[in-house]
């Protein structure tokens, strides 16, 4: 019989990164460890319903860009001097580890200070990351202030020095991509011996949709757009009006930015706050989606083409990947609803789009899952134990 780990978790209130790790943590519980998350307060209900202790950071505030709308570049800005490399993180995880003195520490990638702090203590270290692993290591520019004020801290700690975000990440024991590796741009030996691809982990909703079809014999369109607020009304508006004059049938979603009642709506067009995905994808011929990871690896799995339209965080990237691999089409979020209208009508007229996206589909259904990610995590302490 093994013996129970004691873990402990190092996460933000990044909304698309929750989930993985959620579900991870759900996981690690089940079989009997002993998790313990560090996070925004925000998060606390959702990890503890996992059976996991919460710990609120002390000094790390909650991001202001999950709760408000931010301007893309002032979103990234903000995030870059309060997330990316927000030094508090490290300071915050140090006392914790500590105390604790867990068999592995686990840290969001987002969180590069908290990765030092992981790389300095003895205990292996394991990355967690919830985004395409090639976007990743792409994100940093090593010539910028923050990331030389980042290697120059490292080097202070008595870590290894590297000279980029990919050489940073090798420093882990373990790095955890949680989405699959054929639609990663860097994968497999490229991405180096520790990188782990594991899925999505996708955990199904348990909430129903309150929803049925009224027109069965027309194609189903499901428009998904961020659940923060991005600005997103005015293109859920154009996304309707597009939609109205087509013979096709439309759900659209708000989340909770903004109520469904505010949108004008045709007769084959609903507007809704929420729906589970699983419910309506293997449904749906064209999913029209801001190219959130999260959205996009549902909409893989079940072999849906999509139309992309980024706002901004890593969805240009994911929707240049649908791009790429000839699963979708992007557009602009100012694009016009006669833009809007023909690239719906012209991709749903595309029979080789839509068994592009269906043998994309098929193919992942024996990717790794969270089982995979367990037996790595494992691996690497049991390695860590014999060096």
């Amino acid at each position: 019989m093994r013996d129970a780990l004691r873990i402990l978790i190092a996460t933000w209130d990044g909304a698309g990164n929750i989930p993985p790790i959620r579900m991870l943590a759900s996981a690690l519980v089940a079989r009997g460890d002993d998790v313990h998350v560090a996070g925004h307060e925000s998060t606390r209900e959702m990890f503890e319903e996992t059976g996991s202790s919460f710990f609120e950071w002390a000094t790390s505030s909650q991001p202001r860009f999950i709760r408000e709308f931010m301007p893309p570049e002032e979103e990234w800005a903000y995030a870059e001097r309060h997330i990316f490399f927000g030094k508090s993180y490290q300071s915050d995880l140090h006392p914790l580890i500590e105390e604790l003195a867990p068999d592995v520490v686990m840290v969001d990638v987002n969180l590069r200070y908290g990765i030092l702090e992981g790389l300095r203590v003895d205990q292996p270290l394991v990355v967690l990351c919830h985004i395409l692993y090639g976007v990743a290591v792409a994100y940093d520019d090593p010539a910028s202030p923050y990331f030389d004020e980042l290697a120059q801290s490292a080097v202070r700690d008595g870590v290894p020095p590297f000279s980029s975000r990919k050489a940073l990440m090798n420093l882990a024991d373990l790095v955890l991509v949680f989405s699959y590796s054929d639609f990663d741009p860097v994968s497999g030996p490229d991405a180096g011996k520790s990188v782990v691809h594991v899925g999505p982990l996708r955990a199904s909703s348990d909430k129903n949709s309150k929803w049925t079809r009224r027109f069965p014999d027309r194609k189903l369109i499901l428009v998904a757009l961020s659940t923060s607020d991005q600005n997103q009304g005015p293109l859920l508006q154009r996304l309707c009006d597009a939609c109205a004059t087509l013979e096709v049938e439309a759900l659209v979603t708000t989340g909770p930015t903004l109520a469904p009642e505010e949108l004008r709506t045709a007769a084959n067009v609903t507007a809704i706050d929420y729906v589970n995905h699983d419910e309506v994808l293997p449904e749906v011929d064209l999913l029209v989606t801001h190219a959130g990871h999260g959205t996009v690896a549902a909409s893989l799995a079940y072999g849906a083409p999509m139309l992309c339209i980024p706002f901004g965080r890593d969805q240009h990237s994911n929707a240049d990947r649908v791009e790429t691999l000839e699963l979708g089409t992007v557009l602009a979020p100012d694009s016009p609803t006669e833009t809007l209208r023909q690239a719906i009508r012209g991709m749903l007229n595309d029979d080789a789009l839509r068994q592009r996206a269906r043998q994309f589909g098929n193919s992942l259904r024996a990717h790794p899952g969270v089982e995979e990610a367990l037996k790595a995590i494992d691996h690497t302490i049991s390695t860590s134990h014999q060096v």
